[in-house]
């Protein structure tokens, strides 16, 4: 008796998924991309010569957080003389990252068109470092800038600048 009932719920299952209008709606993800994965990946998307204009080493490439995948981040970073660069590309909204407790002074600014703005960590209390988060196709793209220790930033504000002008390079091949 319950092996028949089990195989009249196998049966039903197969009927409803066959069941179907025949359509799909939405956008598809990119070629091989994993569900709830973001679209972008910075170390295969951005070319050396464009990491290079960023005043970092294209040699120096890091792909994700200490070569461990974080679900939903495709992360990269690279190593200049004076600051590193990371561009980080996620699954969560602008409104997460804006609203999130740990980024303070919040500043929009101009990005060809797509929502942006720039911010700091709270606990960058030197002002060693920021933030600019641009938004992307499933999600937002942030592009961090943070100095050495040893070679800190000349001005607090310079962190900001760089990482304003490596988000323009960067935003080019950010598909929106």
């Amino acid at each position: 008796m319950r092996g028949t009932a089990v195989i009249g719920l196998i049966g039903a299952g197969l009927l409803l998924a066959g069941c179907g209008s025949g359509t799909v709606s939405g956008e598809a993800d990119a070629e091989g991309t994993a569900a709830g994965e973001p679209v972008f990946s910075p170390c295969d998307d951005l070319p050396d010569e464009v990491v290079g204009a960023l005043g970092v080493d294209p040699e120096t490439e890091e792909r994700d957080i200490l070569g461990v995948k974080q679900p939903g981040w495709n992360v990269c970073g690279w190593r200049g003389a004076e600051y590193s660069v990371s561009v980080f590309a996620t699954t969560r909204t602008m409104n997460d990252v804006r609203t999130n407790e740990r980024n303070e002074d919040v500043v929009p600014i101009e990005l060809e068109g797509r929502e942006s703005f720039s911010y700091r960590e709270t606990t960058d209390t030197n002002r060693e470092s920021c933030d600019v988060a641009m938004d992307a196709a499933g999600g937002a793209v942030l592009v961090s800038v943070g100095f050495h220790v040893l070679t800190p930033p000349s001005n607090p504000g310079e962190p900001c600048v760089i990482a304003e002008g490596a988000a323009r390079a960067v935003g080019q091949y950010v598909p929106k």
